[in-house]
Protein backbone atom coordinates (compact mmCIF):
# COMPACT_ATOMS: atom_id res chain seq x y z
CA UNK A 1 0.00 0.00 0.00
CA UNK A 2 2.79 2.40 0.91
CA UNK A 3 4.64 1.67 -2.34
CA UNK A 4 1.45 2.18 -4.41
CA UNK A 5 0.77 5.53 -2.71
CA UNK A 6 4.34 6.65 -3.37
CA UNK A 7 4.03 5.80 -7.09
CA UNK A 8 0.68 7.62 -7.31
CA UNK A 9 2.10 10.78 -5.73
CA UNK A 10 5.17 10.61 -7.96
CA UNK A 11 2.96 10.35 -11.06
CA UNK A 12 0.92 13.34 -9.96
CA UNK A 13 4.04 15.42 -9.35
CA UNK A 14 5.60 14.57 -12.69
CA UNK A 15 2.42 14.63 -14.79
CA UNK A 16 0.35 17.54 -13.48
CA UNK A 17 2.74 20.39 -14.41
CA UNK A 18 3.01 19.02 -17.97
CA UNK A 19 -0.74 19.19 -18.52
CA UNK A 20 -0.95 22.97 -18.30
CA UNK A 21 2.67 23.74 -19.14
CA UNK A 22 1.57 25.48 -22.37
CA UNK A 23 0.17 28.25 -20.16
CA UNK A 24 3.78 29.30 -19.50
CA UNK A 25 4.61 29.91 -23.17
CA UNK A 26 5.29 33.58 -23.81
CA UNK A 27 5.43 34.64 -27.44
CA UNK A 28 7.19 37.83 -26.28
CA UNK A 29 9.33 36.86 -23.32
CA UNK A 30 9.07 40.19 -21.47
CA UNK A 31 5.32 40.61 -21.88
CA UNK A 32 3.11 38.85 -19.32
CA UNK A 33 0.87 37.37 -22.00
CA UNK A 34 0.02 33.67 -22.10
CA UNK A 35 -3.00 31.49 -22.76
CA UNK A 36 -5.53 31.96 -19.92
CA UNK A 37 -3.82 35.13 -18.66
CA UNK A 38 -5.89 38.21 -17.81
CA UNK A 39 -6.12 41.38 -19.95
CA UNK A 40 -4.94 43.45 -17.00
CA UNK A 41 -1.69 41.51 -16.72
CA UNK A 42 -0.63 41.88 -20.34
CA UNK A 43 -1.82 45.47 -20.84
CA UNK A 44 0.08 46.52 -17.70
CA UNK A 45 3.10 44.65 -19.03
CA UNK A 46 2.94 46.44 -22.39
CA UNK A 47 2.74 49.78 -20.58
CA UNK A 48 6.09 49.06 -18.92
CA UNK A 49 7.71 48.98 -22.37
CA UNK A 50 5.78 51.77 -24.00
CA UNK A 51 3.33 53.86 -22.01
CA UNK A 52 2.21 55.55 -25.24
CA UNK A 53 1.11 52.30 -26.90
CA UNK A 54 -2.32 52.56 -28.51
CA UNK A 55 -4.61 49.53 -28.65
CA UNK A 56 -8.10 48.89 -29.95
CA UNK A 57 -10.78 46.78 -28.34
CA UNK A 58 -13.36 45.07 -30.52
CA UNK A 59 -16.66 43.73 -29.17
CA UNK A 60 -19.16 41.83 -31.33
CA UNK A 61 -22.61 41.87 -29.82
CA UNK A 62 -24.86 38.86 -30.26
CA UNK A 63 -26.63 39.09 -33.60
CA UNK A 64 -24.08 41.55 -35.04
CA UNK A 65 -21.47 40.77 -37.68
CA UNK A 66 -19.36 43.91 -37.45
CA UNK A 67 -17.57 44.54 -34.13
CA UNK A 68 -17.83 47.79 -32.21
CA UNK A 69 -14.29 49.15 -31.75
CA UNK A 70 -12.80 51.69 -29.36
CA UNK A 71 -9.19 52.89 -29.27
CA UNK A 72 -7.38 53.50 -26.00
CA UNK A 73 -3.91 54.12 -24.61
CA UNK A 74 -2.37 51.64 -22.19
CA UNK A 75 -1.47 54.63 -20.01
CA UNK A 76 -5.15 55.50 -19.50
CA UNK A 77 -7.02 54.58 -16.34
CA UNK A 78 -8.39 51.24 -17.52
CA UNK A 79 -10.37 50.23 -14.44
CA UNK A 80 -13.70 50.63 -16.26
CA UNK A 81 -12.39 48.45 -19.09
CA UNK A 82 -11.28 45.73 -16.68
CA UNK A 83 -14.67 45.85 -14.92
CA UNK A 84 -16.43 45.45 -18.26
CA UNK A 85 -14.25 42.53 -19.35
CA UNK A 86 -14.68 40.72 -16.04
CA UNK A 87 -18.46 40.58 -16.60
CA UNK A 88 -18.69 40.22 -20.38
CA UNK A 89 -19.16 36.62 -21.59
CA UNK A 90 -18.86 36.94 -25.36
CA UNK A 91 -15.71 37.21 -27.52
CA UNK A 92 -13.52 40.30 -27.25
CA UNK A 93 -10.43 41.23 -29.26
CA UNK A 94 -7.62 43.58 -28.33
CA UNK A 95 -5.34 44.74 -31.12
CA UNK A 96 -2.14 46.65 -30.31
CA UNK A 97 -0.39 47.90 -33.43
CA UNK A 98 3.23 48.94 -33.50
CA UNK A 99 4.09 49.11 -29.83
CA UNK A 100 7.81 49.31 -29.12
CA UNK A 101 9.81 46.27 -28.03
CA UNK A 102 13.51 45.40 -27.79
CA UNK A 103 14.85 42.07 -29.10
CA UNK A 104 18.20 40.40 -28.50
CA UNK A 105 20.70 40.86 -31.34
CA UNK A 106 22.97 38.13 -32.67
CA UNK A 107 25.55 39.40 -30.16
CA UNK A 108 23.15 38.61 -27.30
CA UNK A 109 22.60 42.28 -26.51
CA UNK A 110 19.30 44.12 -26.58
CA UNK A 111 18.98 46.23 -29.70
CA UNK A 112 19.57 49.95 -29.40
CA UNK A 113 16.54 50.74 -31.55
CA UNK A 114 13.07 49.57 -30.59
CA UNK A 115 11.17 47.38 -33.04
CA UNK A 116 7.48 47.70 -33.84
CA UNK A 117 5.39 44.72 -32.75
CA UNK A 118 1.83 44.07 -33.87
CA UNK A 119 -0.21 42.07 -31.38
CA UNK A 120 -3.70 40.58 -31.66
CA UNK A 121 -5.31 38.95 -28.63
CA UNK A 122 -8.66 37.17 -28.35
CA UNK A 123 -10.45 37.01 -25.00
CA UNK A 124 -13.36 35.02 -23.64
CA UNK A 125 -14.75 35.46 -20.14
CA UNK A 126 -11.83 37.69 -19.19
CA UNK A 127 -9.19 35.15 -20.21
CA UNK A 128 -6.88 35.01 -23.21
CA UNK A 129 -7.83 32.33 -25.74
CA UNK A 130 -5.60 33.29 -28.67
CA UNK A 131 -2.42 35.30 -29.25
CA UNK A 132 -0.97 36.39 -32.59
CA UNK A 133 2.06 38.60 -33.13
CA UNK A 134 4.07 39.92 -36.08
CA UNK A 135 7.42 41.73 -36.17
CA UNK A 136 10.28 42.43 -38.58
CA UNK A 137 14.00 41.96 -37.85
CA UNK A 138 16.88 42.77 -40.21
CA UNK A 139 19.34 39.93 -40.73
CA UNK A 140 22.62 41.90 -40.39
CA UNK A 141 21.71 42.89 -36.81
CA UNK A 142 19.70 39.89 -35.58
CA UNK A 143 21.02 37.07 -37.79
CA UNK A 144 19.18 34.59 -39.99
CA UNK A 145 18.12 32.68 -36.86
CA UNK A 146 17.52 35.40 -34.27
CA UNK A 147 17.45 34.54 -30.60
CA UNK A 148 13.72 35.16 -30.32
CA UNK A 149 13.15 32.53 -33.04
CA UNK A 150 15.43 30.04 -31.29
CA UNK A 151 13.49 30.51 -28.06
CA UNK A 152 10.12 30.04 -29.78
CA UNK A 153 11.33 26.89 -31.56
CA UNK A 154 12.74 25.55 -28.29
CA UNK A 155 9.28 25.92 -26.72
CA UNK A 156 7.71 24.27 -29.76
CA UNK A 157 10.00 21.25 -29.54
CA UNK A 158 8.91 20.58 -25.96
CA UNK A 159 5.53 19.52 -27.38
CA UNK A 160 6.11 18.47 -30.98
CA UNK A 161 8.50 16.35 -33.03
CA UNK A 162 7.55 18.10 -36.26
CA UNK A 163 10.27 19.85 -38.21
CA UNK A 164 9.95 23.06 -40.19
CA UNK A 165 8.12 23.09 -43.51
CA UNK A 166 10.25 25.09 -45.95
CA UNK A 167 8.87 26.96 -48.95
CA UNK A 168 11.05 28.67 -51.55
CA UNK A 169 9.62 31.86 -53.02
CA UNK A 170 10.77 34.34 -55.62
CA UNK A 171 11.77 36.88 -52.99
CA UNK A 172 13.15 34.51 -50.35
CA UNK A 173 12.40 31.53 -48.10
CA UNK A 174 9.60 30.73 -45.68
CA UNK A 175 9.89 28.28 -42.76
CA UNK A 176 6.84 27.17 -40.81
CA UNK A 177 6.53 25.18 -37.57
CA UNK A 178 2.95 24.24 -36.66
CA UNK A 179 1.27 21.57 -34.57
CA UNK A 180 -1.41 20.79 -32.02
CA UNK A 181 0.51 20.70 -28.75
CA UNK A 182 -2.25 19.77 -26.29
CA UNK A 183 -5.80 18.40 -26.33
CA UNK A 184 -8.36 17.27 -23.78
CA UNK A 185 -12.14 17.62 -23.30
CA UNK A 186 -11.85 21.33 -22.50
CA UNK A 187 -8.94 22.68 -24.53
CA UNK A 188 -7.23 22.18 -27.88
CA UNK A 189 -4.01 24.16 -28.12
CA UNK A 190 -2.31 24.94 -31.43
CA UNK A 191 1.09 26.61 -31.71
CA UNK A 192 2.67 27.96 -34.89
CA UNK A 193 5.74 29.96 -35.90
CA UNK A 194 6.66 31.31 -39.31
CA UNK A 195 9.86 32.92 -40.60
CA UNK A 196 9.99 34.76 -43.92
CA UNK A 197 13.56 35.59 -44.97
CA UNK A 198 13.55 37.99 -47.88
CA UNK A 199 16.41 38.44 -50.30
CA UNK A 200 16.75 42.09 -49.23
CA UNK A 201 17.97 41.02 -45.76
CA UNK A 202 14.72 41.52 -43.88
CA UNK A 203 13.01 38.82 -41.86
CA UNK A 204 9.33 38.75 -40.97
CA UNK A 205 8.31 36.65 -37.98
CA UNK A 206 4.85 35.57 -36.94
CA UNK A 207 3.92 33.45 -33.95
CA UNK A 208 0.58 32.37 -32.58
CA UNK A 209 -0.85 30.16 -29.88
CA UNK A 210 -4.53 29.55 -29.33
CA UNK A 211 -7.13 27.41 -27.62
CA UNK A 212 -9.40 26.45 -30.52
CA UNK A 213 -12.12 24.89 -28.36
CA UNK A 214 -12.49 27.79 -25.94
CA UNK A 215 -12.21 30.32 -28.78
CA UNK A 216 -15.00 28.62 -30.74
CA UNK A 217 -17.30 27.93 -27.81
CA UNK A 218 -17.23 31.58 -26.78
CA UNK A 219 -19.29 32.43 -29.89
CA UNK A 220 -22.04 30.09 -28.70
CA UNK A 221 -22.85 32.24 -25.63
Amino acid sequence: MGKFLFILILNLITFYPVVNAYENIRILDKIDLTINSSPKSFLSSIREFNKDAICEIGVTKKGDYIPTTIRFSVSDNLNDLYDFLSNYKRPVSINCQKFKYKFLTKNNEYSVLDKDVSLFVSLCKNRVTKIETTFFLNVPVFGENPRVLKRLISEFKKYSNKTARTETKNNGTRNVWSDQIFKDNISEITYSISQNLENNGLGMYQASIGDIKKYSRCYLN
